[in-house]
């Protein structure tokens, strides 16, 4: 591992972002037989957890100068990205959390 993947803060923001997702994954499956209130709980969840990642990939970009692995698994992200049709991680996050805003309002207005 190199010094980004060492760290410790980076060791527990990963831990995070892979708990927060299962948590969220396990409530999806039944999310619309919920309450209102518990449907945009999770929205407010899945906006968390995007803020999550999008710090994660910050300080992973601004470790790819210096940092072999860190930029390897930047470009990986950034190409996964490009399948999708997103030039990077940012634009992707920026549209999920535009979906997800629209489905709160959604939930909000019903």
């Amino acid at each position: 591992m190199t010094d980004f993947f060492n760290s410790e803060q980076v060791q527990e923001d990963l831990r995070d972002i892979f708990t927060t997702y299962q948590n969220l994954a396990a409530m999806t499956a039944r999310i619309q037989f919920e309450p209102k209130e518990t449907r945009v709980q999770h929205i407010d969840k899945c906006t968390d957890l995007i803020d999550k990642q999008r710090t994660f990939y910050t300080r992973l970009c601004l470790s790819a100068p210096e940092d072999s692995e860190a930029a390897d698994m930047k470009e990986r992200i950034n190409l996964m990205s490009k399948a999708f049709g997103f030039q990077n991680l940012y634009e992707c996050l920026d549209k999920l959390t535009e979906t997800l805003d629209a489905a709160r309002k959604k939930e909000l207005d019903t």
